[in-house]
């Protein structure tokens, strides 16, 4: 049949793309509406990220180091700007982003609809087949639940996953710089974008792809374009790497510091030591077992801490048994904590649809080729990995010996790589039906089979919604508490019905779904249903399953006025703004006004903080939380430079308390007490907390007048330091700046000098009178020096090796990279001019490229 000629040939994908950005503006229409969706880690980037951006937007540089928060930390880990990275700015720009500012909510669902799309082509699938597996991977309801969190990096990631296997595809069917072209730059969006546990975690499933392609390969005895194939595949993925070097490798620098890397010092209270995280802190957010059956039942487990379940719910009805206000009725009800499930809490689950489930099972049956086992086998590992600490036996070994598993958090993520494998076989398996790759009378004992399993799976779910779960969440007697002795249990147990009636009801709307997709097929085996009305059908059916569902995790509740959203998190309150009318540039606040302070980022907005939001701070700094801030050791605040703390006033309003006997920015001392060991360096700190007078009884620790420092620095740090009367460490008017300092001092003694300042080995120099000086760690981790005696001119400068090499690194990656794609656009366009459109092939066929 002739192809279509011209522009007429991409009117049908012209056409799908427009339905695609109709569907994200339709699903995201607050947005348009004058709303802001309410993102909780994007308002904590913009809040840490402050001090850095100002910066940026002053100078044009990159800070490098923030101080805004945790005393101060490298900026890498807070927020950078690429430097010589093309890709940055193209990415940006397809996103219709602008820094400082958060991403319009419909752009991710649309690039995630567009790189399936993508996929979807690769594998010479069915347009309007390929556009209902797209819609089914962008609304599979892990992502608006992580876009309404505002784990956006996470978010672009995973949407990037599909393009990049579509690129490996097209690369070991032959068409070797086009696949690399395509894959080098979605990997370079993925890299800029950054998140490297989704980067890590899909790293299982490009490897599958490599692994089945060279089994193949070696099947067919094809095995030279396999290593050609892989050659341009490397070079494409080093070049992508490249483009984001400057910032790679100053995280990779900055990890053994950090508490993703090699662990504290410390062993108090410890009970190993790693080479990574913590392992309970690292397996806090693991899916329970039954838990990984809420892709096919979505509130099997109660969905999420936040349930509209209305007010004739059960927990409604008791509500207003017990007198609570229509009003109170409507809040609480608004926003039920349904969830039940063993991790601490949870926004939603991740409902890949029960249509797509049941022909991801058919897909098993359906698809002939062996690459269907890879990816199967895949989406399995994938599952098991998100189980974490309950799936123990298989998850600690990984942990604890598989390369890099032990720098990463929260496995319940990695259902995001299943929720590329799953829409991936079943429109797979549909192309193979209606290609009619399979008989009918085939088609209708697989069709059998599939539905037996899953709807059966569905059906038992029912009867163990009703017979087997107990409905107790973890969190049932705090809240039961928080509701009084009388009412509590009352409420609980109406809430425990809720859970009941939203899991049971679930699995049957799945067993309905599931049916109806059954049912169109059947049809369609039985020629009462042709090929165009089937996958309309289907269509419908995938976009009503899985679209509804995803709306109840992203919806209009989720968004507010832009006006009251700047006002409720940007403007500072009457305490912040009495603080702010200090001039000093330089000293650090900390806000014990609410929650807790190591987890919010909103104070480092306005001031230079103590706390501070961060899964990768300084492991000395975690240390010092753990062992002295957290317990408001007033000795360790005051060498901190805290020179106001933020408490909760009687009227429940924020209060400025001013720190008179905060050291400022740098001190002479009069002794050394040497230690030999982090455990004894920690025990040396401890003093008094602020909220109770001093013991005088015991001896404290008084960092005016005594540093505390390992012996491993004696040689440099000399012996009986001494100080005036007179003698002082001061900033220089106008000193200051993240990533350089200046001081000046007197002491007519040689003298140690202790600086508020967070010690970090890498990176900072410090000279005196221009000439350079060691850095010595002092009070377990604040920087010192060693001043002559006199008048003296002090700075410290930071500047990264890692991220100068980088720059050089990422304008290399660039410009490789952009010759491969232009390579790639080259011959694509050359080929099709000298042959015409290619004929459809099977995915994976060697007649395909």
């Amino acid at each position: 049949m002739q192809q279509p000629e011209g522009i007429k040939r991409f009117l049908p994908h012209l056409l799908i793309i427009a339905i695609f950005i109709a569907v994200s503006c339709a699903f995201c229409y607050p947005a348009f509406q004058g709303k802001t969706l309410d993102q909780h880690d994007i308002k904590t980037w913009l809040w840490g990220s402050k001090e850095s951006r100002d910066y940026y937007e002053r100078t044009g540089e990159n800070a490098l180091w923030a101080n805004n928060m945790f005393g101060g930390m490298p900026q890498v880990q807070v927020d950078a700007y690429p430097v010589n990275n093309w890709y940055h700015k193209l990415n940006w720009a397809i996103q219709l982003y602008k820094h400082g500012e958060a991403s319009h909510p419909a752009t991710y669902f649309f690039i995630a609809m567009g790189c399936f799309y993508i996929l979807m082509c690769s594998l010479r699938i069915n347009k309007w087949l390929g556009a209902i597996g797209a819609i089914a991977f962008a609304f599979s309801t892990y992502n608006p639940t992580i876009i309404t969190a505002g784990h956006t990096t996470k978010m672009l990631d995973i949407a990037f996953i599909p393009a990049i296997l579509a690129g490996i595809i097209i690369a070991y069917r032959g068409k070797y710089l086009q696949g690399a072209a395509l894959t080098g730059l979605f990997m370079a969006f993925s890299f800029d974008s950054g998140h490297l546990q989704i980067i890590y975690y899909s790293a299982f499933l490009i490897g599958a792809l490599v692994l089945a392609a060279l089994v193949a390969a070696i099947r067919k005895g094809a095995i030279k374009q396999w290593l050609l194939g892989s050659a341009f595949l490397l070079c494409a993925a080093v070049f992508a790497f490249l483009t984001s070097a400057s910032r790679l490798m100053q995280t990779q620098e900055y990890t053994p510091y950090s508490i993703r890397g090699g662990g504290s010092e410390l062993t108090i209270g410890k009970k190993e030591k790693s080479n990574g995280l913590d392992r309970d802190y690292a397996f806090a957010w693991s899916n329970g077992v039954g838990e990984t059956f809420t892709i096919l039942v979505p509130n099997l487990y109660g969905g999420s801490i936040r349930e509209d379940i209305g007010e004739d719910s059960h927990f409604g009805q008791k509500l207003s048994e017990l007198g609570a206000s229509a009003e109170g009725i409507e809040q609480m009800t608004a926003r039920a904590p349904l969830y039940w499930g063993p991790q601490p809490l949870l926004t939603g689950s991740p409902y890949f649809g029960a249509v797509i489930c049941f022909l991801f099972v058919l897909s098993l049956f359906v698809i002939r080729s062996k690459y269907k086992w890879w990816l199967f086998g895949t989406a399995v590992l994938i599952l098991c990995i998100a189980m974490g600490k309950n799936f123990a036996a298989f998850n600690y070994f990984m942990f604890d010996h598989f390369p890099l598993f032990n720098k990463f958090r929260s496995p319940n993520m990695a259902p995001a790589i299943a929720s590329v494998i799953f829409p991936m076989l079943a429109i797979w398996a549909l192309k193979d039906i209606f290609g009619e790759q399979i008989g009918k009378e085939e088609l209708l004992k697989k069709l059998k089979m599939s539905l037996l399993i899953t709807g059966g799976l569905c059906l038992v779910i029912l009867i163990a919604t009703k017979t087997s779960f107990d409905y107790k969440g973890a969190r049932d007697e705090q809240m039961a508490q928080q509701y009084g002795k009388e009412v509590g249990p009352q409420l609980i147990a109406a809430l425990r019905e809720d859970r009941e009636a939203a899991a049971s009801g679930d699995a049957l709307r799945s067993l309905v779904f599931v049916l109806l997709a059954g049912g169109i097929l059947y049809a369609y085996s039985k020629g009462k249903a042709g090929k165009t009305t089937s996958i309309a059908a289907l269509g419908i059916l995938v976009a009503v399953d899985i679209i509804p569902v995803a709306h109840r995790w992203l919806n209009e509740h989720d968004f507010v006025d832009t006006e009251v959203y700047m006002a409720e998190n940007f403007a500072p309150s009457p305490a912040d703004a009495q603080i702010m009318q200090d001039k000093d540039p330089y000293y650090r606040v900390f806000d014990l006004s609410s929650g807790d302070p190591f987890s919010d980022s909103k104070p480092s907005f306005f001031h230079k903080s103590i706390g501070g939001y961060s899964g990768a701070k300084l492991q000395i700094y975690q240390d010092l939380i753990e062992h002295q801030i957290g317990r408001l050791n007033s000795a360790v605040l005051n060498m901190l430079n805290t020179k106001y703390f933020i408490l909760p006033g009687q009227d429940g309003k924020p209060i400025a308390q001013p720190n008179p006997e905060a050291l400022g920015n740098a001190w002479f001392v009069h002794q050394i007490q040497w230690v030999k060991s982090a455990d004894e360096e920690m025990k040396a700190l401890d003093a008094h907390p602020i909220n109770r007078p001093a013991d005088t009884s015991a001896a404290e620790f008084d960092p005016r007048h005594t540093a505390i420092m390992r012996d491993t620095f004696k040689a440099l740090a000399g012996t009986g330091p001494g100080k005036d009367s007179a003698a002082y460490v001061r900033l220089v008017p106008g000193g200051y700046g993240p990533r350089h300092l200046k001081f000046e001092s007197s002491n007519s003694r040689d003298g140690l000098a202790v600086f508020s300042d967070i010690y970090y080995p890498i990176g900072w120099k410090a000279t005196i009178d221009g000439k350079e000086t060691p850095i010595l760690r002092a009070n377990y981790a604040l920087r010192a020096l060693r001043i002559p005696a006199g008048k003296h001119t002090i700075e410290f400068t930071f500047d990264s090796e890692a991220f100068e090499k980088g720059k050089t690194l990422a304008l290399i990656g660039s410009i490789m990279l952009t010759l491969l794609i232009a390579g790639g656009l080259y011959f694509a366009l050359l080929r099709r001019d000298r042959t015409g459109p290619v004929p459809a092939a099977a995915p994976g066929g060697k007649t395909a490229g």
